[in-house]
């Protein structure tokens, strides 16, 4: 009952702790327009984003954008540039005094958009696999491993016997298997590195 009782209140804990930080995450992004005005800041935003935002023609930064009006301006003439898009231009009213705007973007006709997410089904190395020696080294590695670990348990048990017996053909038998077992982990360790050298670097 007890260990139900703690369970129940380690799950409950880690539930809200999780909300917590899903919250925390999610608020700042849904409220990051909204908040624009709060703090009396401009904000602009473009769907693609990344064009360039010009106020009176000066290029002041890139969407998404926080950003204050030059006390000296009179005009408020926002222009947005991204290559490929047609530009929008949009003049704040006198009566507005903070900017909290996103604009969607019209391609122009015949410019293909580039995908942010580059399709690739092929391999991501330079060079195809070489599926042979891959096949033949991994062979090897598992073989040499299951060979290093049976002769390893028979020269234990060879050599337990010999513990409680002394008979001298079982401490021969012992080494004889601890021969094979040392040339078997040899052996894995070359196919290992040889199925990391073909698999990763060549």
């Amino acid at each position: 009952m007890t260990d139900r009782f703690y369970n129940n209140r380690l799950h409950s804990i880690v539930v809200i702790f999780g909300a917590a930080i899903w919250f925390s995450c999610l608020l700042p992004l849904h409220a990051q327009a909204k908040d624009s005005l709060t703090i009396k800041y401009n904000y602009i935003n473009t769907s693609p984003q990344n064009a360039n935002i010009y106020l009176n023609d000066i290029l002041i930064g890139q969407s998404p954008l926080f950003f204050m009006w030059d006390s000296n301006s009179v005009n408020r003439k926002i222009t947005i540039k991204l290559e490929g898009y047609s530009s929008i231009e949009y003049t704040s009213p006198g009566d507005e005094v903070f900017v909290n705007k996103s604009f969607k973007l019209i391609p122009l006709p015949g410019y293909k958009t580039k995908d942010l997410v580059f399709k690739d089904k092929s391999f991501a190395f330079h060079k195809p696999f070489k599926f042979v020696p891959i096949i033949i080294s991994s062979v090897v590695t598992a073989g040499s491993a299951i060979m290093a670990y049976y002769f390893k348990s028979l020269a234990i048990e060879k050599s337990d016997e010999y513990n409680l017996t002394g008979d001298p053909a079982l401490l021969d038998k012992k080494k004889k298997y601890d021969l094979i077992g040392g040339i078997s982990i040899a052996v894995f360790q070359a196919g290992l590195c040889a199925l990391i050298y073909y698999h990763f670097i060549e």
